[in-house]
């Protein structure tokens, strides 16, 4: 991969996307002695193939959506000659998973009885072939008394095994009456050689560990309609997930949730007030317990506090500085508030919080609790919409006092990130997209709320004007974490141009609301080509092919505090394409 610097404010190194050779461009070459002969490349449709940039690439095929005899291929390494052909393109036919969802059902007494057919949501999955690629994922939805099939690669030697994940179909209304109130989510590890029957996945099983108790406010009333389960992880890597069944409270407040199989580490228990909460009132508070063991039964009575307070409204109008520096209302911005408290006697905590978007005059109107436990506690957070110029706010204090009139959130302008797209000859590239998005290097730096609150803000993406111009706004930090970021540049397909990523932009820490850069020259093309065909060797047209670009160089994991385990820092998309009528695909690389 070829780096260059761009004194003092980034680093340029090659990142992918759709850039094809054009049909009518002026011809590159007419003989192979118009083209660099000494590094191999050869002239064919009037271009210059070959040359390859260094580096170890990997490829995923996908079939066209209307080839269902065929399913997508990940390769590991890819081989592109000299002459800049990829070889071994081939896609596979798939191989089914089949089944039906049913639960668990004793054999003998005290409580014989049938099967009982489940809907829920079937997930197939498995990691990649190469680190930091995209890994296969399908996911159906059944209902009960259905069969179904998925579509999956066939799993050859050295392939890790698929992963299926089986969650009952689930309801937030205590008037629902679905599967997950009876049978708890399952995990199993299976191979996917071969077509396989159609078998029973089934739910539940005789034994598995329990959570029960009762809900009740601080008069020892019980508290009903209160939706109940606990949410833990069968891998220690894997974000947690809901794996229990699913409990209503009666009105005496009671619940048991049953737990899923197989669970690693510890889990938590979280009692909400489901849509229609008969006794709960309109806002209710959020009742969390942690640290249970996900391999034991347990009993775990909850009583909420005096001091939660009663249902209140805060009111807010949100205003934002726009280019011209005047102040006016962010319609469309998304407003959450939350607060947390949490018993130091008990260790369990109620938390409250709402989400609503502001209104075309900035107004929005959030329902809470008033009580002394959660009043000092809350935390105001704000996205803004796409492509907006003023900034996200992350978890600011707010003051909850419902006598006073609606209070003002002033957003502040965010930072421009401006520059030129050029080509290789220098000349002006118009109507590419560019894209800032958080650097690794800015995410990993970041603990796992605001690193989660910054990957789901809409990035900031415009085109180059006729004379390469762009410009970006950005948010300066976030969580006292200055940011960083890059910028993906992706030219129209029409034109031979890679396209590219200019990498870990720093903005200014204070001063200045823009940050002036170099233009950006991006690099020449190594045009490479292959052909992708179907099992027996036909041609396949419309398929995709990504080339990536798989990273080595894993230092950034040992400088950042915040790196997921394992450091799997993504393979880089370098180039992609579909194929044509003769199954042709052309990519062009960057040197």
């Amino acid at each position: 991969m070829k780096v260059r610097t761009l004194p003092p404010l980034a680093v340029i190194a090659a990142l992918g996307g759709c850039v094809s050779v054009p049909d009518g461009a002026a011809p590159m070459c007419h003989a192979d002695n118009d083209c660099d002969n000494a590094q191999g490349e050869v002239c064919q449709e009037g271009v210059c193939w070959g040359n390859p940039p260094p580096g170890l690439f990997a490829a995923v095929i996908s079939p066209p959506t209307t080839r269902h005899d065929l399913i997508s291929r990940e390769l590991s390494q890819v081989g592109i000659s000299s002459s800049g052909w990829i070889d071994a393109l081939s896609l596979d036919a798939p191989v089914l998973l089949s089944g039906r969802l049913t639960s668990f059902c004793p054999l003998s007494p005290p409580s014989p009885c049938d099967p009982m057919p489940l809907g829920g949501t079937v997930t197939v999955s498995r990691a990649s072939r190469f680190h930091g690629g995209p890994g296969f994922t399908a996911v159906v939805n059944v209902t009960a008394d259905e069969m179904f099939s998925i579509a999956v690669p066939r799993t050859e030697a050295g392939d890790e095994l698929y992963t299926v994940t089986i969650v009952p179909e689930t309801g937030e209304d205590v008037t629902d009456r679905t599967p997950s109130q009876l049978v708890p989510p399952r995990r199993l590890q299976v191979p996917i050689s071969d077509n396989t029957a159609t078998q029973a996945f089934v739910l539940g099983a005789q034994g598995l560990p329990t959570i029960s108790g009762k809900l009740v406010d601080s008069r020892g009333f019980g508290i009903q309609g209160y939706r109940v389960s606990a949410f833990g992880h069968w891998d220690a890597s894997d974000a947690p997930s809901e794996i229990s069944t699913v409990a209503f409270t009666d009105s005496d407040g009671k619940y048991t949730v049953t737990l899923a199989d197989g669970l690693v580490d510890t889990v938590e228990l979280v009692a909400r007030p489901a849509r229609s909460g008969l006794l709960a009132p309109p806002t209710g508070s959020t009742v969390r317990v942690g640290n249970l063991d996900a391999q034991q039964s347990a009993i775990k009575n909850l009583t909420t506090p005096a001091d939660l307070g009663n249902a209140t409204q805060l009111s807010l109008v949100v205003v934002g500085v726009d280019r011209d520096g005047t102040v006016s209302p962010v319609a469309g911005a998304q407003v959450q508030i939350s607060g947390l408290f949490t018993d130091a006697a008990t260790g369990v905590s109620f938390a409250v919080s709402d989400e609503q978007v502001v209104d075309a005059k900035g107004n929005v109107t959030l329902s809470l609790l008033d009580g002394r436990a959660l009043a000092s506690a809350y935390r105001l957070s704000i996205t803004p919409p796409a492509g907006s110029v003023v900034g996200a706010v992350f978890q600011q204090p707010v003051t909850l006092d419902p006598s006073k009139p609606a209070s003002q959130i002033l957003l502040t302008k965010r930072v421009a990130l401006a520059g030129r797209v050029l080509d290789v000859d220098g000349n002006p590239v118009a109507s590419a997209t560019v894209t800032a998005r958080p650097s690794l290097r800015f995410l990993w730096s970041l603990d796992a709320a605001p690193q989660a609150f910054v990957a789901a803000l809409p990035a900031a993406t415009t085109q180059s004007a006729n004379d390469g111009g762009f410009s970006l706004w950005v948010d300066r930090s976030i969580a006292q974490v200055y940011g960083r970021y890059d910028l993906v540049i992706e030219p129209p397909a029409s034109l031979r141009v890679p396209a590219y990523v200019v990498t870990e932009i720093g903005v200014p820490e204070s001063g200045t609301a823009s940050t002036s850069m170099l233009d950006i020259t991006l690099p020449g093309a190594s045009f490479v080509h292959g052909q992708i065909t179907g099992p027996a060797g036909d041609p396949v047209e419309g398929a995709e092919l990504k080339l990536y670009l798989v990273t080595t160089e894993l230092a950034l994991c040992t400088q950042v505090r915040h790196a997921p385990a394992g450091c799997p820092i993504p393979a880089q998309i370098e180039a992609r394409n579909n194929s044509d009528s003769e199954g042709t695909v052309r990519l062009a690389l960057p040197r």
